[in-house]
């Protein structure tokens, strides 16, 4: 939804002081009878603030930048070098021919997940223990 801090700042100010400016025009005076009004509105604005901050966080986590949906940007393709079932990892060769680590846990799906020497797949690149690895593989159909 937003993808930069400062809009969601913005708007979160004017959502909370927008309410607060009308009932200075109005010269509100608070009693027993307008308390709940007024602490229904402060929780409302609080709850959309967290869900704006929320959903901004995330999408600051996952790296969603550049496209409209944020997926496609940081995917590559490339072809699966060699995989050892047993020991769980192997390479995959990317299409700018450096040779980038998969680990079994990176692979899509559930259960026993496995590679084919020299099947395609599209991949996330992340940053490892030990240099550059591929996350979130999917193979390509």
């Amino acid at each position: 939804m937003f993808k930069k801090p400062i809009s969601i700042a913005i708007i979160i100010t004017l959502l909370l002081s927008a309410p607060l400016y009308i009932l200075s025009q109005q010269e509100f005076v608070l009693t027993l009878n307008s308390l709940p009004l007024v602490l229904l509105s402060l929780f409302i604005a609080i709850l959309l603030a967290t869900s704006l901050a929320s959903s901004a966080a995330k999408s600051n986590l996952s790296g969603n930048y550049g496209t409209e949906d944020g997926y496609a940007d940081h995917r590559e393709s490339g072809e699966v070098k060699w995989f050892n079932a047993n020991k769980g990892f192997g390479f995959i060769t990317r299409d700018s021919g450096e040779d980038i680590f998969v680990h079994f846990r990176s692979i899509r799906g559930e259960g026993h997940r496995v590679l084919r020497d020299g099947q395609r797949v599209e991949f996330e690149v992340s940053e490892g223990d030990k240099g550059l690895q591929a996350d979130d593989v999917a193979a390509v159909s």
